[in-house]
């Protein structure tokens, strides 16, 4: 994930992210300017807290293979706290899309 990690779509320096499952253990990420760790267990004062349907659907979340739209409609992705920060976080570690550029000549 480290290649893809994007921290100025969090446009702050420091961030912690709770991940809470139905099933399987919690962890969290810390973002601290251009660094991040995951860690086990529960985050001390999170930012935001996410609850996710299980770690598969949040991986795929994070890496861009799943729509967040779509999961929060079928209830496998919910948060509290910042939610301006439970959207940003899907585009954390997602990969760049191609980009195409066009020079318009008359």
């Amino acid at each position: 994930m480290a290649p893809h990690f994007q921290p100025a779509f969090l446009q702050r320096q420091q961030a912690s992210f709770q991940f809470l499952f139905d099933s399987g253990e919690p962890f969290h990420l810390e973002v601290e300017g251009t660094s991040f760790e995951f860690s086990p267990g529960e985050a001390r004062q999170p930012t935001i807290t996410l609850y996710i349907k299980d770690h598969a659907t949040c991986w795929n979340l994070l890496d861009g293979s799943m729509d967040g739209m779509n999961a929060f409609m079928d209830g496998s992705y919910r948060a509290d706290g910042n939610i301006v920060l439970s959207q940003l976080i899907l585009y954390l570690f997602r990969r760049a899309e191609p980009a195409f550029g066009y020079e318009i000549q008359d």
